[in-house]
């Protein structure tokens, strides 16, 4: 009865994960090749494409004056095509699970204190549909209460270091310079100020470019993934450290910069969520002390409702021989082909040649046979990558992958495939080596030997020759 019982519950498993990775899985395209003489567009090309443009958006929170605290942070998300269409409260009496996200290119959270309460009207499985879809997410708080909020929150794989928990680096909270009016506004060293400056920003991604201090208060979180699915935005700094809400240091927790404050995460189907542990960050009190927190959650916002950091290809190319026509040109094995493919990244509404010296190519049919990186020209307006190699020296239906994951990109996954013929005796031009004559020889001598068959039967006139009579001696014998 118990073998009976693991293994329901072993297939039960494996169900579950078979739907979990067909949901978030990769999206894979193929590859449809162009001619070989079409050539790349140069430089900066106006971006038409109506997803990267315009999102309409959905905002919840439980705070009451939000329009009046956070105007700044819904100004950021009502500019560049964005729009909110809906604000709900979540403590309000309306139904969120009645708003259909269908409508919706992306949700925003914004949250003073997420509590069993709040996780009973907002479920994650409402979180989950915006995700399978590959919508956007944007969620912030500044603190977690409760058993269910704890499970409701590792359910995203998120864990937040809640119940009045807060981090603090005295070391950086004695001055804040305002950029605006010039002033310095000095914060005294006391338990309840808990702001402070860190300088940990995540850098050479298309997130943000920020390099200043950024000026912050909250708790700290960590996500409950790989790491090539999430980037860490902001953490603390060296001197950061972990308190209770009886201002008692937390010895047993990460410490330092350890301690994340944004993340991002980017699935394998390339839906985009931002973190963070504080919502204060994003108020109007904090853009107005500090500026770069303005410019800094412009970017991140930018990001995450994929207005930079999206990699798109034109023109893939694979070609043997340029004085073939493509229609024509069939591989053979051992052939020398090459390969083509124009990348794309979105900038300030305009797609610029992307740049890099680190994506390859493989091929594989059971198992990875080929690899290399794909070269650049020096060009900077050139957006064209290229390589040329020989194919494997057996036939089949082999695949070319270029699979490109680079933090602060969304995932590419193009596949192309190759049908590879081997030589046959009725090609032309293909010249026979000398271990293969002997077969060849074998094939035209039983084609001989056939023709003569067929003549001897053909011209065989013996059944028309009279037949001998036969002596009397013999007849009597």
């Amino acid at each position: 009865m118990k073998i009976k019982i693991k293994n329901f519950l072993f297939i039960c498993f494996l169900f579950l994960f078979i739907i979990l990775s067909f949901r978030y899985s990769c999206e894979k395209k193929k590859l449809q090749t162009v001619d070989y003489k079409k050539k790349s567009i140069t430089g900066k090309i106006k971006n038409r494409i109506q997803k990267y443009k315009e999102k309409k958006l959905i905002l919840i929170t439980d705070i009451t004056n939000i329009n009046e605290t956070y105007s700044s942070f819904i100004h950021i998300l009502n500019t560049e095509g964005n729009y909110i269409s809906k604000i709900i409260n979540i403590l309000s009496p309306d139904d969120i699970h009645k708003v259909n996200y269908f409508l919706y290119d992306g949700l925003i959270i914004i949250l003073d204190i997420l509590n069993d309460k709040v996780v009973e009207i907002l479920k994650a499985s409402y979180l989950k549909l915006f995700i399978e879809k590959k919508k956007h997410i944007f969620f912030s708080l500044n603190d977690v209460i409760g058993k269910n909020a704890f499970q409701y929150l590792n359910e995203l794989n998120i864990s937040v270091h809640g119940n009045s928990s807060y981090v603090n680096d005295y070391f950086n909270n004695i001055v804040i310079k305002n950029d605006d009016n010039e002033k310095e506004v000095r914060i005294k060293k006391t338990n309840k100020q808990k702001e402070f400056f860190t300088n940990q920003i995540i850098s050479d991604t298309p997130i943000t470019s920020i390099k200043n201090n950024i000026l912050f208060k909250g708790t700290a979180h960590s996500v409950l993934l790989k790491e090539k699915y999430f980037l860490e935005v902001l953490a603390c700094t060296r001197t950061c450290l972990l308190y209770d809400k009886n201002d008692q240091v937390i010895k047993r927790q990460k410490q330092g910069t350890d301690l994340l404050l944004i993340s991002a995460i980017q699935l394998e189907n390339n839906s985009r969520i931002v973190f963070s542990s504080s919502s204060e960050i994003f108020s109007d009190y904090f853009f107005n002390v500090h500026n770069a927190n303005r410019q800094f959650t412009y970017e991140l916002i930018k990001w995450n409702l994929k207005k930079s950091g999206i990699i798109r290809y034109n023109n893939f190319k694979f070609y043997k021989n340029i004085n073939q026509d493509k229609t024509n040109n069939t591989f053979f094995i051992n052939d020398f082909v090459n390969m083509s493919i124009d990348l794309y990244q979105l900038k300030n509404n305009f797609w610029v040649p992307y740049k890099n010296n680190n994506i390859q190519i493989q091929i594989s049919k059971i198992h990875i046979i080929y690899r290399t990186f794909l070269n650049t020209y020096k060009s900077r307006n050139n957006p064209t990558y290229y390589t040329n190699f020989q194919l494997p020296k057996e036939h089949g239906i082999y695949k070319l992958q270029i699979y490109y994951l680079n933090k602060g990109y969304n995932i590419l996954n193009l596949e192309y495939s190759i049908p590879i013929r081997t030589l046959l005796h009725y090609d032309k031009n293909k010249k026979v080596k000398l271990k293969n004559y002997p077969f060849y020889f074998y094939i035209y001598l039983s084609l001989i030997y056939f023709i003569l068959f067929i003549l001897i039967i053909l011209f065989d006139n013996s059944y028309l020759r009279p037949k001998k009579e036969q002596h009397p001696k013999e007849k009597l014998q």
